[in-house]
């Protein structure tokens, strides 16, 4: 037994050396501290307002939100990241009144969310009637090692293919303001073209969004639906039955306010890409949602 012990030492002290290694350099990792502080800024700060969605909704952090606003979107959550935040949000801050959740038709698409992981702590804490991510607790805590993380070894697998198939390329990121319109369109027309496929794939998500909807009315929190502006390009890859079984599904859920502003800001100098506006274009949006709703997003 002593020598087996002896033996496997240097295998034991190379894994968790290698899990150090990818746990202190990912960029995986970074982004989860990033994803959790927010997290405990939010629950710190005690804002009555909250914003829940992803890329598009995360753009509000343009603005010198006011004191009573908090924003916990994030780019690549999806419906069930946002349902989790609600849980944990509305267990550990009271002083909640407006929740503001993304509506767009790209949320729901099939693609799965690499953020997951990063709310293992919290589903320690709360109680998810669901069971979304179907994860016992020796899931949530095995998880924290890298190399049995499923949502770090896709992203490591992710990231070293495309070095591999950029090797040798130079790679020149394109301001967006400098691309000629007709190109702005193109990149538009695929980006959506991606995004909205398979939308309404998955039964589940309709089930999640509902019962995150349910549990702010049952708090006396208003629930706030907003679409964001995007390049009409983009949203119009979403073939119109989608778009409309979408918009039937939004519209049963009876929310105190459901705001569509896809088409609403049509200039391309307020835009940072083919789907998120700049900072200018979220100072232009906030003035839409205080003129519809009255309440002031800015200082």
């Amino acid at each position: 037994m002593k020598n087996i012990i002896i033996k496997s030492l240097p295998y034991v002290v190379g894994f968790i050396l290698l899990n150090l290694i990818c746990y202190t350099t990912s960029n995986f990792y970074a982004q989860e501290e990033k994803y959790q502080s927010r997290i405990e800024l939010f629950l710190s700060s005690k804002n009555k307002s909250i914003f829940l969605g992803d890329s598009h909704s995360e753009t509000i952090r343009h603005l010198n939100e006011d004191n009573h606003i908090g924003n916990l979107a994030f780019g690549a959550d999806g419906i069930k990241e946002m349902y989790v935040k609600s849980l944990i949000v509305t267990d550990f801050n009271p002083d909640i009144q407006y929740a503001f959740i993304s509506t767009e038709p790209q949320l729901f698409n099939n693609s799965i969310s690499s953020n997951s992981s990063f709310l293992n702590p919290y589903l320690l804490r709360v109680k998810d009637s669901l069971d979304i991510y179907e994860k016992s607790k020796l899931n949530l805590f095995v998880e924290r090692v890298p190399l049995f993380n499923d949502n770090y070894l896709k992203f490591f697998l992710n990231k070293t293919l495309t070095d591999i198939r950029n090797f040798g390329k130079q790679s020149k990121k394109e301001n967006w303001e400098e691309l000629p319109e007709s190109k702005k369109k193109t990149i538009a027309t695929k980006t959506g073209k991606i995004d909205h496929n398979n939308i309404l794939s998955n039964s589940n998500d309709t089930v999640v969004f509902r019962e995150m909807v349910k549990l702010y009315k049952s708090k006396n929190i208003k629930v706030i639906g907003v679409r964001f502006p995007v390049y009409p390009e983009y949203i119009e890859q979403c073939e119109p039955n989608d778009l409309k079984n979408v918009n039937d599904f939004i519209e049963s859920l009876d929310l105190d306010f459901n705001l569509d502003y896809s088409y609403t800001i049509k200039n391309p100098m307020l835009f940072a890409d083919e789907d998120h506006l700049n900072e200018k274009g979220v100072v232009e949006l906030a003035r839409y949602i205080h003129r519809d709703t009255g309440i002031q997003l800015s200082k």
